[in-house]
């Protein structure tokens, strides 16, 4: 009898054993062009034969997969230079199991472009799933295998819906007026996330995180029921490779999203009581989970300058599992309200994580907008883009026997006479044009040199009125490094140039010799006759009283900038020499106006025609 007393306790604790969880390693096996990856709490599979698309996806919480639609499937590949589908979606890729578990699995796809943006370009995802974890974490690598350089922007995309309910679909996405819960594109994002979720059954969402220092635009698609994001523009000069990540993180039991990183992926559900706002601060983890968490919320007043009173949200360890602690704010007044939630926690090494985001509420005011001016009552600032741009090994300018010119051409870019001024000066000199274009996507340029070597054959550059911003971010630092290599610029005026150019890079702002102004800076002359000045251009350059200029642009030479001509003592045209040793002209007359009887406009003077010669030829330095 003592035996058998002894025995049953240890015969109790081991058919409890039985019962408890096990722990169930990551594995990944492949059967032809389907891999599967699985492991406690995930499973997918990759369908290298359909552009190495996710085809399955089961999270375990879901109870059905989302992306069994026969069609969809999660993280397709395009380039946004092309019209979708574009080469990649339907590409069959190449593919192996780099890792096959326990601890974690590994795979790696990759197929190489064809179209001439991408000719040579061999793009690559690699795709991670640790035991028991929910986070997808995938990198996408595009090295340039070809001679010369290559300019692209990366697109992915994601078709799906939950549990087979088209119906429902919402997306969550943070821009500068708040978080967006519509499904359109968004320029004005503030944060690296765009989320996903269903209310048509139990809360179920995915929440996308990537660098918001790569994102060009976020672009979910309600009327195609897609997830889409993409990427700005990149230079990849022979042999480099461009490298970004993001992480794919399945929730269930949040109805709506407020942010993402990470660290954790959040929603504070708001709604208003007489005198006090009631926050339920909804949590869960990000790719790596967060300790100690604490939740500030900061309230004010948007019309008057109330602060509400908010008590702290204590929350446990961030598990897979959604948190929620309510908070009721106390001193509200009137609506609309500004929300700012700082979470802070411990990362599992120790490190102290500290992360911000901000919302609106109208409660009973409405959307965002005042009514008086329609503009925005909250706007949230943009945080500066820390970017690191592929360059070659040696940026070099040389001067060409035979000029050469690249002309961006924008409405009336004709007007100030660049061209007649290039061919009076080097009759022999080769003009390429790039036209400013509309595309799917928004502006862009006919061409765009593909890499820095391309850029430098090119002894002046012309801005007829052209924008920046459709050359992207890779635009501006490439011109950047152009003029500090000691290449030359002429800037002409217009509705879309100088603070309407959308310039954006400081090291490129620093080179010009003028101001940039703010948007909109032109204004009437009430008598812009024409002066010329000492200077390097104006030699032979003879104005008559009747010359004029009717319209100028405000911008404000630097003290090292020689001012070669005026109207109504405002600068004219504008000289200066960038670092490199390059040279900048800026023509700040605008090309609008009409002659009045017995006037003659400037770019029918044939003073500003010498002048242009001129100017031309200084630029050159032939």
């Amino acid at each position: 009898m003592q035996t058998r007393n002894w025995l049953i306790p240890l015969y109790i604790l081991l058919l409890a054993c039985c019962y408890l969880p096990a722990h169930s390693a990551v594995t990944a096996t492949r059967e032809g062009d389907l891999i599967t990856v699985q492991n406690s709490t995930l499973k997918f599979t990759i369908n290298l034969a359909k552009g190495a698309s996710i085809s399955d996806y089961l999270y375990t919480p879901f109870k059905r997969g989302i992306t069994d639609l026969g069609w969809g499937g999660l993280l397709y590949d395009h380039v946004w230079e092309q019209t979708w589908p574009g080469e990649f979606m339907n590409r069959k890729y190449e593919g192996e199991i780099v890792n096959a578990g326990p601890a974690e699995a590994v795979i790696h796809v990759w197929t190489e472009g064809k179209g001439d943006s991408v000719k040579g370009v061999r793009l690559e995802r690699t795709l991670r799933l640790r035991d028991n974890d929910r986070t997808l974490r995938c990198t996408v690598t595009m090295t340039n295998t070809a001679d010369t350089g290559r300019v692209t922007g990366y697109w992915n995309q994601s078709v799906f819906w939950f549990n087979g309910v088209k119906e429902g679909m919402h997306w969550h996405q943070p821009t500068a007026r708040g978080v967006s819960h519509d499904g359109w594109f968004v320029d004005d994002f503030t944060a690296g996330w765009l989320g996903t979720t269903s209310t048509s059954v139990s809360p179920a969402g995915l929440m996308f995180v990537m660098d918001y220092n790569d994102l060009f635009r976020l672009y979910p698609n309600a009327y195609s029921v897609t997830t889409e994001w993409m990427y700005d523009k990149i230079a990849i000069p022979p042999g480099k490779t461009w490298t970004t990540s993001f992480f794919v993180i399945p929730v269930k039991g949040m109805p709506a999203f407020s942010y993402g990183s990470r660290y954790l992926v959040a929603n504070a559900n708001v709604t208003q009581v007489p005198g006090a706002l009631q926050i339920e601060h909804q949590l869960t983890r990000g790719e790596t989970a967060l300790q100690n968490v604490t939740v500030k919320t900061r309230i004010w007043g948007l019309r008057q300058g109330w602060k509400a009173t908010v008590p702290d949200a204590k929350f446990n360890d961030l598990t897979e599992d959604v948190q929620s602690v309510t908070v009721r704010a106390t001193g509200v007044e009137s609506m609309p309200a500004g929300i700012e939630m700082t979470v802070t926690g411990t990362a599992p090494d120790g490190t102290p994580i500290t992360e911000s985001y901000r919302d609106y509420f109208g409660g009973d005011y409405g959307p965002n907008v005042e009514m008086r001016d329609l503009k925005p009552l909250l706007t949230l600032a943009r945080p500066t883009k820390q970017k690191h741009y592929l360059k070659p090994d040696v940026i070099k300018y040389t001067p060409n026997a035979t000029p050469r010119v690249l002309f961006f051409r924008g409405l009336w870019s004709r007007m100030a006479g660049a061209d007649a001024a290039i061919t009076a000066a080097f009759p022999t000199a080769t003009v390429v044009d790039s036209w400013l274009d509309q595309s799917p996507v928004g502006q862009l340029y006919s061409y765009f040199p593909a890499d820095y070597p391309e850029l430098m054959r090119y002894d002046l550059i012309i801005l007829g009125n052209a924008p920046i911003k459709p050359m992207d971010l890779i635009g501006q630092e490439m011109l950047k490094d152009y003029l500090a290599a000691g290449g030359n610029l002429l800037v002409l005026g217009g509705d879309q140039s100088y603070g309407n150019g959308h310039f954006t890079n400081p090291d490129l702002i620093a080179q010009f010799p003028v101001e940039l102004g703010e948007k909109y800076n032109w204004r009437k002359f009430a008598n812009g006759s024409l002066k010329a000045a000492e200077s390097p251009v104006t030699q032979g350059v003879a104005f008559v009283p009747k010359d004029m200029v009717y319209y100028h642009h405000l911008c404000t030479p630097k003290k090292t900038a020689t001012v070669a001509v005026t109207a109504a003592d405002q600068p004219i045209l504008v000289l200066g020499n960038t670092t490199g040793g390059g040279r900048v002209a800026c023509v700040l007359a605008a090309p609008f106006g009409e002659a009045a009887a017995g006037e003659t406009a400037y770019w029918d003077a044939e003073g500003w025609k010498t002048l242009m010669k001129n100017t031309v030829s200084w630029l050159i330095k032939h």
